[in-house]
């Protein structure tokens, strides 16, 4: 049985500033960036669309293929990534949007599940994110 692959992800877009603004000030190094009029196809390069990035886009991003309750690696990216950052990420998303974003793909279960504690909403709060939650549901029980 496949493992669930779960990700964490701190985005932040649609600034006109340059990235490493953001790198500096939340001392972490993006795991991936774009820039606005930057070129990328949509499906086969071959035979794909090419577009052009309609923003600025920095993400720090962590990945853990486990069928570990995710809720545990959500909550240690939220005291490892976010708390300590707070005063920083607050001043940025009151000028750009800046959202957490947790996506999973499950492959080892059909009943997909969040739990946010106090604390975790608290700290999303005060420090001004948007939650962007994607479940993708690819085990074998939910096709039988």
């Amino acid at each position: 049985m496949p493992a669930n692959e779960n990700i964490v992800e701190l985005k932040i877009f649609d600034f006109d500033i340059e990235h490493g603004y953001i790198t500096d000030k939340l001392g972490l190094k993006p795991t991936r960036v774009w820039v606005k009029g930057e070129e990328y196809f949509f499906g086969d390069k071959g035979e794909g669309i090419k577009k052009a990035r309609e923003n600025n886009y920095w993400e720090y991003r962590l990945n853990n293929i486990s069928n570990d309750w995710i809720g545990d690696f959500i909550d240690k990216f939220i005291e490892d990534i976010i708390l300590p950052r707070k005063d920083a990420l607050r001043r940025i998303t009151e000028q750009f949007h800046t959202e957490l974003s947790i996506v999973q793909y499950i492959y080892d279960s059909c009943n997909p599940g969040l739990y946010f504690g106090k604390k975790a909403i608290k700290v999303l709060n005060d420090c001004g994110l948007e939650l962007n939650i994607d479940l993708y549901v690819l085990s074998e029980a939910d096709k039988k």
